[in-house]
């Protein structure tokens, strides 16, 4: 995830990574001196080291300089006339300099074409090289800037569909524990401390932005034998896990909402209600499957909240898991739900 302490991380590396080569660029001509040509007349004599030299140095602050400061405050601020126009009298500040720099050494005259030449196009290539890098660096920097809103836009958006799934859930625990205080008061307590436990997990372990797939495993198995106290024989239930990799995770209160919507649609006027939910996992795959009993009668009204759970859930996966495959499908009387995530 890109964060503005990464943002900063990265700035100051590029930093300090360009201290050794320019600090290389300018002290070259120093180490190497130029050598006469031996095929060409030479422009007079060769440059002296100590002229390369501070040309090199007067290139690296005119490319500071642009990045820094000209490029920012004059191009962005006062548009590019401006920008020009400075632009154009430091190159011929510049070419005044190395004129004067090098007049001791030369034996020709100064206004000739090719010394002139062979002075402005250094110039001009570290303007380049300078315009070229700012406007690379500063669309990176951009680039990273949309990433972290987008993250940060998709981190809240996260944490308000998690905080609707918790009241939705709770809601409906509480009242299966309300019919348990109803048709069987000696199931209560257990109920109460198997509750507990589901609420432990809520508010602590579903604060992390992953858990262990045996942690959410058990929370399921927790939800379930709540389920299976409060129904009793009434309701086939049956819920198959095989091996889990303690090494994958998974975002915390995803599988819930299947369970759950299975428990609220598959009980009640039903013939022989059943319910089986099935997690595995092969290689880096995991494979969830919850089937339910439905009515063969068409459905009575529903509250508007019924289907916050479901909605929530795929909304979530697009989010986190885009390449999820998703089957929701209701034959021969049941309804089956088919789940496949790809741990990265």
């Amino acid at each position: 995830m890109v964060t503005p302490f990464s943002i900063r991380l990265s700035q100051v590396w590029r930093s300090i990574l360009q201290v050794p080569f320019w600090s290389l660029f300018v002290i070259w001509p120093l180490v190497y001196p130029p050598q006469p040509r031996l095929h060409r007349p030479p422009l007079g004599k060769p440059p002296e080291s100590g002229y390369l030299a501070a040309f090199n140095l007067m290139a690296v602050l005119f490319f500071y300089l642009n990045t820094k400061i000209l490029i920012p405050k004059v191009l962005e601020k006062k548009g590019i006339g401006m920008y020009l126009l400075t632009i154009g009298s430091l190159v011929l500040v510049m070419v005044l300099i190395s004129v004067g720099l090098r007049s001791n050494s030369l034996e020709t005259d100064l206004m000739d074409g090719r010394f002139m030449l062979g002075t402005l196009f250094p110039i001009l290539f570290i303007f380049s090289l300078s315009t070229t890098y700012q406007i690379l660096n500063d669309f990176h920097r951009k680039q990273q800037s949309e990433k972290e809103r987008e993250n940060e836009r998709l981190k809240s958006e996260l944490s308000f569909l998690r905080s609707q799934i918790s009241p939705h859930f709770l809601f409906n625990i509480l009242n299966s524990i309300v019919s348990l205080a109803r048709f069987k008061p000696e199931s209560v307590e257990p109920a109460t401390i198997q509750l507990a436990e589901l609420m432990r997990y809520m508010l602590y372990e579903s604060d992390e932005t992953k858990v262990t797939v045996d942690q959410e495993v058990n929370y399921l198995k927790s939800y379930i034998d709540l389920q299976t106290l409060r129904l009793g024989k009434k309701v086939q239930i049956a819920f198959e896990v095989g091996p889990v990799n303690e090494n994958f995770s998974i975002e915390p209160m995803l599988l819930i909402p299947f369970v759950e919507n299975a428990f609220k649609h598959g009980i009640g006027m039903i013939h022989q209600p059943a319910i089986i939910v099935q997690l595995r996992i092969e290689g880096d795959v995991l494979y969830f499957m919850v089937k339910n009993k439905v009515s063969m009668q068409p459905d009575d009204p529903k509250d508007h909240r019924s289907g916050i759970g479901l909605k929530n859930v795929e909304r979530r996966l697009n989010l986190l898991y885009p390449q999820h495959k998703l089957s929701l499908v209701q034959s021969e009387g049941w309804y089956e739900v088919q789940l496949t995530l790809k741990f990265s």
